[in-house]
């Protein structure tokens, strides 16, 4: 079967134990490859012959030019398109890639939709997968691998920022309402539940547990924290530098929340944003870095861990802007908002060889991103040991950051409303606030605004919200009335 794999530039130097015989890459050929644009984490995909397409592989290196820049979505693209490559070997009678039509599209669909449980996938799942093929094909078509996509296409129109319609082929393969129903988030409470009792290891009615064995709760339970309070994702979250970190120093007294830049290479599609630190998240951060960060480098210095780091990024300063390496002429010094995820992992302070990522081990290196993913895993089944129906993944607090937020902005804009209407308060002055929708989308670095308008769904209190306003309404109709 096709089979996937990742480069891993730091192997390009490991030797490898062949029937008993070390085998080891040359100087030279380890420099050549070093030097022909190889990108480590980049996906390829080995036939099952273990043959190399080339133009197959050329397509994930050519994704970044076509706006999939995000490491994660490109091997969420591979994944897909090496099961739609078994795909074709099992039950397509081995058909190559670039000979798949519109008959190959409704066998699978067939298989991956109209199979019975638990072969079946969700409507989201197919749409995920759609979406890389569509990118593939469409590709292909332009580099004149192939005549025509396998898929069925018609036009639809849709408007664009500046208020003009224009012209789109839709995928007719993609199915609609597939994903609004796989948005999970978790209440304020439900959270702080998971928090305490799956992440800092208390019991379920808040006292300690005497049985509870790990050594990272405050760590892990901060990281959460800071996903539910400002609705980055995991890679965003993960890959913060310590050294970038706002200080709470010198605020006015009435603000909560201070501006933090996003850089934009550890966003997703290299759009960085800004969004709002709770100053009281600040505060436990840099107590965190203070205090157990600090311990757990010292582990990390006496045992010298970071030999284990691979093609380590060396800095001899750093501060929240700019990274300053030994090295002569004007890229000595590199923007903060050009280091990318895989880079930030690698980044090490001359001298200390202390990592400057923000997240370290308990050993002191820094933790890799699935580590997190595995943490949010083993908390969820604590919970559930205890007979607590949770089921959290990092992703879902940023889902919730949205919901929660979305309802407070809502709220505010019906009482702006109000005030306006009795008022207290110039229409200009609500323009100028803005729509709860924009907000919520630039919080979130949505680049369209229908990956927002999920969130509606979801509201908790839409009832309440709605009868407010009906009731104001109706308030406002029976004034008129009797003014008449």
């Amino acid at each position: 079967m096709p089979q996937l794999y990742f480069t891993d530039l730091g192997a390009l130097r490991r030797s490898a134990v062949v029937d008993g015989v070390i085998h080891e890459l040359s100087e030279e050929v380890v420099d050549v490859a070093q030097h022909f644009g190889l990108v480590d984490g980049m996906p390829f995909i080995l036939g099952c012959d273990g043959s190399y397409d080339h133009d197959l592989n050329r397509f994930f290196r050519a994704c970044p030019t076509m706006g999939v820049r995000s490491l994660n979505s490109l091997r969420a693209y591979a994944r897909d398109i090496v099961v739609w490559l078994r795909f074709l070997a099992e039950r397509r009678d081995g058909k190559s890639i670039w000979s798949a039509d519109r008959e190959d599209i409704a066998a699978f669909h067939q298989a991956r939709r109209l199979s019975a449980p638990p072969h079946r996938i969700s409507a989201s799942s197919w749409n995920r997968g759609v979406a890389a093929l569509d990118k593939l094909y469409r590709w292909a078509v332009e580099e004149r691998l192939i005549t025509k996509a396998p898929f069925t296409y018609r036009q639809v129109w849709v408007r664009t920022s500046d208020g003009s319609n224009m012209a789109v082929a839709a995928n007719m393969a993609r199915e609609a309402a597939g994903r609004h129903r796989n948005t999970r988030f978790v209440s304020l409470d439900r959270f702080l539940l998971f928090r305490d009792v799956g992440l800092r290891g208390r019991l379920p009615d808040g006292r300690e547990d005497p049985t509870w064995r790990g050594r990272n709760g405050e760590r892990n339970s901060l990281f959460a924290e800071l996903l539910v309070t400002t609705g980055l994702r995991l890679q965003e979250g993960a890959t913060l530098l310590s050294p970038e970190l706002p200080s709470s120093v010198s605020q006015p007294p009435n603000h909560r929340s201070i501006p933090f830049r996003l850089a934009s290479a550890a966003a997703k599609g290299n759009k960085g944003r800004e969004v709002r630190l709770p100053l009281r998240l600040v505060k436990r951060l840099r107590d965190y870095i203070e205090l157990e960060r600090a311990n757990s480098f010292a582990r990390c210095r006496q045992r010298r861990s970071w030999r284990r780091i691979d093609n380590p990024l060396v800095v001899t300063g750093a501060d929240r802007k700019s990274l300053r390496f030994d090295s002569p002429g004007p890229r000595g010094v590199i923007r903060v908002d050009e280091v990318k995820p895989d880079e930030r992992l690698r980044l090490l302070h001359e001298g200390s060889m202390e990592p400057l990522a923000l997240w370290l081990t308990e050993g002191g290196m820094p933790m890799p991103i699935e580590t997190w993913e595995a943490v949010f895993r083993r908390a969820s089944e604590r919970c559930q040991s205890f007979g607590i129906d949770i089921d959290v993944t990092p992703h879902m607090l940023r889902h919730s950051f949205a919901v929660h937020m979305l309802t407070l902005l809502l709220r505010e804009q019906i009482g702006w409303m109000l005030e306006e209407r009795a008022g207290r308060l110039s229409p200009a002055y609500r323009r100028m606030i803005g729509d709860p929708l924009l907000k919520l989308q630039r919080l979130m670095g949505h680049s369209r605004i229908e990956s927002t308008y999920i969130y509606l769904d979801h509201l908790d209190d839409t009832q309440e919200l709605i009868d407010a306003a009906v009731e104001q309404w109706g308030l406002d109709v029976s004034a008129v009335e009797h003014a008449a």
